[in-house]
């Protein structure tokens, strides 16, 4: 297969934020859509960046050799065909995970298509699981009767599980965090608890401040220390997850064997849509959980987070897909991974299945 022509769509969103949408064609005509929205003051680069790195793209890449065999029977041959497709754009691509997204994306949604089968088969091979839950998502920075009306109202529609992100900072700020989440906790008893204390305690306080967590059970706390800090972690009264920290050189494979460690947060906008899958398998194979989530982005980018998730040797757990108030500053496209109820179920269309993009 050969990349005949390439072409990037500029989308102004809210804010100084801003998403690219990356359209390449084979010599069939056939179309492959991705999308980098870097988040700004998280993401490594800017979209301007983005917009660098996928500049003149037919002539960079190279060729595409399929694998044999059944389509979807050879998921690490097609892996490793993208990765030498790849290989000539890898110091453009060194610090721009959102574009590396974006053409891995898009390369996955083009042999989908000619194979026939989703993304997720590309990825993973034969879906080994039909369905993946998504989780709530809460803020401390909420008033606690607006949090707790939020949760009221993920529970209506069925959500098992909420994360919530702990903003408030310093000792007094944690004592506020720990009154709502105990107000929640009461509220919500059976609901699976997670919470992401965003890089932001010291290695010395964090095993006390995770110890008073301890009564409201939740599953994991996400990057409860700076991403280069956490594998000096260890055991907790409650286990952590790994999130920023898998962007760090080296620091996943010291995580993967680390007392304490849950499980791994995949964000294929922050580590690229192979690495994610990569890391996932190689959680779960020692058997840490895997949850995969999504950056604030446009639908593209949501649809192949789904199609991850859905590419794993055993199903994730609850995944951060839900849809967000940020879509709305997109053109409507439907992701055809995303039912009611929070589910995330296989489409039935080839590739990634949202068509062409038509701004």
């Amino acid at each position: 297969m050969r990349v005949a022509a390439a072409s990037l769509e500029l989308v102004e969103l809210e804010g100084a934020r801003r998403g690219l949408v990356l359209s390449i064609s084979d010599e069939d005509g056939r179309v492959g859509v991705g999308e980098a929205t870097p988040l700004p003051g998280f993401s490594p680069e800017s979209a301007d960046d983005d917009q660098r790195a996928l500049a003149e793209l037919p002539g960079a890449l190279g060729p595409i050799d399929l694998p044999g065999g059944a389509p979807g029977a050879a998921p690490a041959a097609t892996v490793l065909a993208i990765q030498r497709a790849l290989a000539p754009l890898s110091s453009r691509l060194r610090g721009a995970p959102a574009a590396r997204f974006a053409l891995e994306t898009a390369l996955l949604d083009l042999l989908g298509q000619r194979l026939g089968v989703p993304v997720s088969a590309c990825l993973g091979g034969h879906r080994r699981y039909e369905e993946v839950q998504v989780n709530g998502l809460l803020t401390t920075s909420s008033a606690l009767p607006e949090m707790l009306d939020r949760a009221r109202a993920l529970a209506v529609r069925g959500v098992g599980t909420i994360k919530v992100k702990l903003r408030s900072r310093g000792q007094e700020g944690f004592a506020r965090d720990l009154e709502a989440l105990r107000a929640l906790r009461r509220e919500h008893p059976a609901v699976e608890l997670r919470l992401d204390a965003n890089a932001a305690w010291s290695l010395d306080e964090a095993p006390r401040r995770l110890g008073l967590l301890a009564p409201l059970r939740p599953r994991f706390v996400e990057q409860p220390v700076a991403p280069e800090l956490l594998h000096h972690l260890g055991a907790c009264e409650v286990p952590w997850a790994a999130d920023e920290s898998l962007a760090v050189e080296g620091m996943p494979e010291r995580l993967l064997d680390a007392e304490g460690c849950a499980a791994f947060i995949l964000k294929p906008a922050i580590l690229g849509l192979l690495r994610a899958h990569e890391l996932g398998c190689r959680a779960q194979a020692r058997g840490l959980g895997a949850v995969v989530t999504h950056l604030f982005d446009g639908p593209i980018a949501l649809a192949a987070a789904c199609e991850l998730a859905l590419s794993l040797p055993r199903a994730p757990l609850a995944c951060g897909l839900d849809a967000h108030a940020g879509l709305e500053a997109w053109p409507a496209i439907r992701v055809p991974q995303l039912h009611e109820g929070g589910l995330i179920a296989a489409s039935d269309r080839p590739g990634l299945g949202v068509g062409r993009w038509r701004a």
